[in-house]
């Protein structure tokens, strides 16, 4: 985890400084910011497939122009990243293409993957910035700190919190569970820690996790300290609400064929950790968690 830290310090310590001494723009960072799985303690071990995975937030101010025009920061990001790596394959190992509210720089020897995220403060309300859209749709206005402070209070008011996101994870993974994303997973944990009690265990949490998403009815789950409400109508399958904003989808990737996949593959998690409850010995209750899991889950994940 050091070698990881140590990248990220580094690119974070570059970038900013390229851009304060940078006076063909005018954009200044005001200040920057981990975030994500990493900053939330939910992320996963590297494997092959699944690399360490971590937000860099830059906090822009300056130039009022090139603020609204997100590409052309975005360009300019890139072409910082080309000077600070002169030896790296920018064209291969930087991810910017449609503009996505992310650009994402590989480091190849260690796997480490990097997602530099500008974001705009908003003058109201207080913590709250303008952010892309993924894919270039447009923007919309969340409050990193707040994301980052309600996930330290899951995690404060439960000690499994973490483990059942982690185990969450690691199921989406195995069952290539693509447009599920960690965020939604989280969110759907607390919603069920808040509406239905803490979780006794991590068995006792993922169950409920299963038998939520598994539902033929599915709520519609909102954050009570958020700003705004969930909008009158909106084309996903499920609204799942940025615990800082209720008008932001967190589930906005998920299309009807994909949520009905997670479903029916919740439906057999389900199914078959309440099987593995019923198992005599030890050896043969893993095996069924494997079903789920995979040959490599263990409770520590």
């Amino acid at each position: 985890m050091n070698t990881y830290r140590e990248q990220v310090n580094n690119l974070q310590e570059k970038l900013v400084d390229k851009i304060k001494n940078d006076d063909r723009t005018g954009v200044k960072i005001s200040g920057y910011r981990i975030a994500g799985s990493w900053a939330k303690h939910t992320i996963l071990r590297a494997t092959g497939l699944n690399p360490i995975d971590i937000d860099l937030v830059l906090f822009v101010t300056g130039d009022e122009s090139l603020r609204e025009d997100i590409g052309r920061l975005h360009d300019f990001v890139v072409s910082y990243l080309e000077e600070i790596y002169p030896t790296k394959d920018i064209a291969k190992d930087v991810d910017a293409e449609g503009k996505t509210k992310a650009i994402t720089i590989k480091f190849v020897g260690t796997g480490l993957h990097v997602d530099i995220v500008p974001v705009v403060p908003l003058e109201k309300p207080a913590d709250y910035v303008w952010q892309p859209e993924r894919g270039g749709g447009g923007r919309y206005h969340t409050s990193v700190t707040g994301q980052l402070a309600a996930a330290k209070t899951w995690r404060d008011k439960n000690s499994y919190y973490t483990s059942i996101v982690r185990a969450a994870k690691f199921w989406r993974n195995y069952q290539e569970l693509d447009l599920l994303s960690s965020f939604t997973i989280e969110l759907m944990v607390a919603h069920l820690e808040a509406h239905e009690g803490v979780s006794s265990n991590i068995e006792h949490g993922l169950l409920r996790f299963f038998r939520l998403i598994s539902d033929s009815s599915f709520p519609v789950i909102t954050f009570p300290r958020a700003i705004n409400s969930v909008p009158a109508s909106y084309t996903n399958p499920v609204f799942i609400a940025d615990p800082t904003n209720n008008e932001n989808n967190a589930a906005s990737k998920l299309t009807k064929a994909g949520w009905d996949e997670v479903k029916s593959k919740a439906l057999e998690a389900y199914e078959t950790l309440h099987i593995a409850r019923t198992m005599s010995d030890l050896d043969s209750t893993a095996d069924e968690w494997k079903q789920v899991f995979g040959p490599k889950f263990n409770v520590e994940v």
